[in-house]
Order: C-alpha cells, then structure tokens, then sequence
C-alpha cells in the first residue's frame, strides 16, 4: 500500500513537473509576452514584430489568435493602415472562428468599415455576425449601438429603430443606452412619427442632467408637436429654450414664424416641421 502510494505521488510529480515545464518553454506565449511589455513601452515597431512572429511561426498556439488581434489593433489605431488591420482581423477570424477573439475582431473590423470606407452593408454584416453567433458577447451594447449607426447610414431607418428599442431593452444601464436613445427619438421623428417622437423626447426631458441636454430635449420636443400640427404646443417648447439655445434669434424667429402660421384663418393641421 504505502509503496503504491509512493508511486503514485511520483506519478503526480511528474505531470505537475512536466506540465510547469512545458508552460515555462512555451516559445509562443514567451515571445507574445515580450511583445506585450515592448507595447505597454510604446516600443511599437517592436512590438508589432513580436505579434506578427507569433502569429507566423506558432500558428497552432493558443496565442495566435490574440497576437492576430493586437496585430489588427496597432495597425488600426496606431499606424492608420487601415488595409493592414482588416487583414489582420480577417485572418483571425477566417482561422480561429470560434476563439473568444473572434468577436472583438468582428467589432474593430465593422468600425473600420463604417466609419474609414463607409462600407455600412460590410459594418452591419459583421455586426449581426456577432448577434448570431456571439449573443453573450460583453460588449453587445457597443455592437448594437454601431449597427444602429449602420443602419441609419444605409437609410434603413425602420431596422435602426429596431436595434435602438433592442439596446434600451436588454441594456439600459450602458453609456450606450442614453445616446441610443436621442438616436431612437431622432429617428422617430425622420419617420415621421410623430407621438412616437415626442414620446422619446418627453423621456429625455425627464432624464436630462443639465439645461443643455434639457434644452436638446425642448427642441425636439417642440419639431415632434409642430409635425403633428400642435403649434401651440410647439411654441411653448420653443419659448422655454430662448435663454438656453445657442442661438436665440434663430428660437426667436421659429416662435415668430409658428405664431403667424397658427394665426392664419382656417389654416387646416398640417404635418412636418419648419
């Protein structure tokens, strides 16, 4: 008994041995993180050579994948080779499609897309590609919030607002969630829908933190009323923001407008902001 415990402690040692030493020899993840200190000394070139070296010679490693990202995000976000980057990404993605890399490499690549070539059908395509097969990706709110900038560059306001009432639902307490929704009654109010419109502006008003962001919310507020014809109601809006507008002739001159409309004798309701 005690020697076959004996032999079987050894047999522990052994594994834990060759397990540390193989962890200690790994070249891949050695050379990934020189490349990490050389980044974090703003040594860039050199830094750029490590990831691309382990990314060439141990392609097998589970440091490629990363060493594929951190390539993609110094050509991006250092250099501007833009090309160069959505390489970089695109290998990651094209050889590692399951690795947890994967949709951040999907993420960088759609605002390169978006905002460089304003390619927004190669931003939105990469973007729902992250929604299908990543759904519990950390960062689905910045996902959504880029593909409902996606979607409003290719005039698909209806899908845009589809992804916008999406963020607020599933995260309301992003940063996200707030710029989505000006974005949201902004949209609204380019569909011309109105109360839908007002509705969102009305919650803004109740949200806003300063009298900018009030007076954001007035304005829309006030186009949302005068779409629906309520010119009363639209100049109320206006006149609250006199003092706050950065141009108060131009308030000035919409109220003086909006009364002589609403004075017209039989004037009949009429949509669309002025």
């Amino acid at each position: 008994m005690a020697r076959g415990g004996r032999g079987r402690r050894r047999s522990v040692f052994l594994l834990c041995w060759l397990f540390l030493a193989s962890a200690c020899g790994d070249p891949a993840r050695e050379r990934y993180e020189r490349a990490e200190k050389e980044l974090l000394a703003q040594r860039m070139e050199i830094a750029l050579s490590g990831f691309r070296e382990v990314a060439r010679e141990h392609p097998q490693s589970r440091y490629a994948p990363a060493a594929l990202l951190r390539q993609g995000d110094l050509f991006g976000a250092y250099y501007r080779n833009f090309p160069a980057a959505l390489e970089a990404y695109g290998s990651l993605v094209y050889n590692y499609p399951r690795v947890s890399e994967v949709p951040h490499a999907l993420l960088r690549s759609s605002e390169i897309h978006l905002l460089q070539y304003m390619d927004a059908a190669a931003a939105a395509g990469g973007l729902e590609r992250i929604r299908k097969e990543f759904p519990r990706f950390e960062r689905m709110d910045e996902v959504l919030f880029l593909l409902a900038h996606a979607r409003s560059a290719a005039g698909e306001v209806d899908r845009q607002a589809e992804v916008l009432s999406e963020l607020l639902e599933k995260h309301p307490l992003s940063r996200r969630a707030t710029e989505g929704r000006w974005m949201l009654a902004h949209a609204r109010l380019g569909q011309l829908r109105y109360d839908d419109a007002e509705r969102e502006f009305r919650k803004l008003l109740f949200l806003a933190g300063d009298r900018r962001a009030a007076a954001r919310a007035r304005w829309g507020l006030a186009q949302s009323l005068e779409g629906r014809g309520d010119l009363p109601g639209a100049i109320d809006q206006y006149e609250a923001i006199r003092g706050d507008w950065d141009d108060p002739a131009y308030v000035a001159g919409k109220i003086e407008r909006l009364k002589r409309r609403a004075a017209e004798p039989g004037r009949q309701r009429e949509g669309g902001s002025r």
